[in-house]
């Protein structure tokens, strides 16, 4: 695996693409990368440096993914006025339902970093309260929540990418 997140040789490496508003889930997508790359799978994202327009750069970055994995928290994400407000992470889900790509979805319910975690804009958490209803339409998301068996809810996000990554469905 190179620094990037790109399978060294060999075809049989599965690309994700991680999903989530950036500020407040640093710590989280780090995981999931390193436990992604753990498995020789690669990973995608679209907060490097690229010339594009950032949009544009992270739908074609999701079309060029085998899965999707978007890791939702208490936050909406960067708003784009034009793209009617929505969000960048929603902007790449609905590339990634477009693309018809495998949806792996993980709802937080805890906060790393309560300082840039959780959406202090009423606008913005009502986009939030939405959109985790629209990604409920299309699929089941992970509960990462603390559980009655006494795991935590960042035991349960660990424990669920891993999963993922031991056993991708087929591309």
């Amino acid at each position: 695996m190179d620094a990037k997140g790109r399978a060294q040789g060999g075809d049989s490496a599965h690309r994700f693409y991680i999903s989530s508003p950036y500020l407040g889930l640093k710590e989280e997508r780090e995981e999931a990368k390193e436990l992604i790359t753990r498995r020789n799978h690669a990973y995608g994202d679209s907060y490097g440096g690229s010339p594009d327009p950032l949009v544009e750069t992270c739908q074609r970055d999701v079309r060029a993914s085998d899965h999707y994995v978007l890791i939702l928290g208490e936050r909406y994400g960067t708003r784009r006025p034009e793209h009617d407000n929505k969000s960048v992470t929603e902007l790449e889900f609905e590339e990634a339902l477009e693309a018809g790509l495998s949806l792996h979805v993980f709802v937080l319910g805890f906060v790393s970093n309560s300082r840039e975690g959780i959406e202090r804009d009423p606008e913005a958490f009502a986009a939030l309260e939405a959109f985790r209803r629209r990604v409920s339409d299309h699929c089941v998301p992970v509960d990462c929540s603390n559980q009655a068996d006494g795991r935590s809810g960042r035991q349960v996000f660990s424990e669920a990418i891993t999963a993922l990554a031991a056993n991708p469905p087929l591309k």
